[in-house]
């Protein structure tokens, strides 16, 4: 779907409303990083959570079917939506997009963890 963002400041830059609630207060939960050369079968995946960084070569997930992609994990303080903003190369245009998803957060003592896990089948958007 269509990132909706509140009034720009030229400071801040523009709010990200959550697509489930229109709420302003969205949480990075989890970025992912998807690096590899054009169309090619392997890359680099780095994904950050709770202050941990893993890497391995599963381009799974990725949202360019041919080159870069970064997705950021949200969860929204004003309702239990988790959201995924996606930005990804496809022949020299930046896309960029947001999809609501089936993920659901539970707390911890050290912050968020994903009750399931994430695959394409869980986006809904």
């Amino acid at each position: 779907m269509q990132p909706i963002f509140n009034g720009y400041d030229k400071n801040y830059g523009a709010a990200l409303l959550c697509p489930s609630c229109g709420g302003y207060y969205l949480h990075h939960e989890r970025v992912e990083i998807f690096e590899r050369s054009e169309d090619a079968d392997t890359g680099l995946h780095v994904a950050v959570t709770q202050g941990k960084v893993t890497t391995d070569n599963n381009l799974a997930g990725n949202p360019s079917g041919r080159r870069h992609g970064l997705s950021v994990y949200l969860s929204c303080e004003d309702c239990p939506a988790v959201s995924v903003l996606h930005i990804s190369q496809h022949k020299g245009f930046t896309n960029v997009n947001l999809l609501e998803t089936e993920l659901s957060l539970t707390s911890s003592r050290n912050g968020f963890s994903f009750q399931n896990t994430v695959t394409d089948d869980a986006i809904k958007g």
